[in-house]
């Protein structure tokens, strides 16, 4: 038995040291060696100002974790918490029940089987446009997808939500004060069938941004917002 034991860690220790971890900047893919050293000439760069890492998709490959990343100047020199939410990628999206603006009730349950886009309306400026609503709506309809947004500032532009096509959560600002890290958080992610978070939007998707997805499903979901 002790002999198994031993074989076992010696091979989950050799297999751990031939795992790689990779970073994805846009287009450009480098191993860690390459990102630090980048890393440091984007920060000496920038002085004094903070450059902050956020990583908003992360996937085990062939042994190896690519690390979708972008850098972000900050005006002070210190550390921000407002990008604290990124450490729930790839964990479970929080458990809710609340009520929507049609009355009805949902769960977190009502939004499994199938990859669901999630948007967050913080305040009047920080909530879809009118072609962000008509993408979101579009997949909506499509069997494969669905999309679910939470109100959390009763103060957004309640004119739009008639154009949405999809459940709208209402008194949602102290579920989110609760249960996402740090307050701040990314107007859009993307929870996979299982309710795991795998992937925050940078930005909504477009033909022209950089930050493209890895997975091939949130790939597919990106093409269909982007275009």
């Amino acid at each position: 038995m002790k002999k198994h034991l031993l074989l076992f860690f010696l091979f989950f220790s050799i297999s751990l040291s031939f795992s790689q971890a990779y970073y994805k900047n846009g287009d450009k893919l480098m191993n860690k060696e390459k990102y630090l050293s980048d890393l440091e000439v984007v920060k000496k760069e920038n002085e004094p100002k903070y450059i902050s890492i956020e990583i908003f998709e992360e996937v085990n490959r062939n042994d190896s974790i690519i690390k979708n990343f972008r850098a972000v100047v900050k005006n002070k020199n210190k550390a921000y918490s407002s990008n604290l939410y990124l450490m729930l990628l790839n964990n479970p999206f929080p458990d809710f029940k609340l009520q929507g603006i049609n009355n009805n009730w949902y769960v977190k349950s009502r939004f499994l089987g199938k990859p669901t886009v999630i948007c967050f309306i913080k305040h009047p400026y920080f909530q879809p446009t009118r072609k962000e609503i008509k993408k979101l709506n579009a997949l909506n309809k499509n069997e494969k997808y669905q999309v679910v947004a939470f109100l959390a500032d009763t103060n957004a532009n309640k004119s739009s939500f008639s154009n949405m096509e999809f459940p709208i959560l209402k008194d949602s600002s102290n579920w989110l004060n609760s249960n996402i890290v740090g307050h701040h958080f990314a107007q859009y992610l993307l929870i996979d069938e299982n309710g795991i978070i795998t992937y925050f939007f940078p930005e909504f998707p477009n033909s022209k941004t950089t930050f493209t997805p890895i997975r091939n499903q949130t790939k597919e979901i990106f093409e269909l917002l982007a275009n």
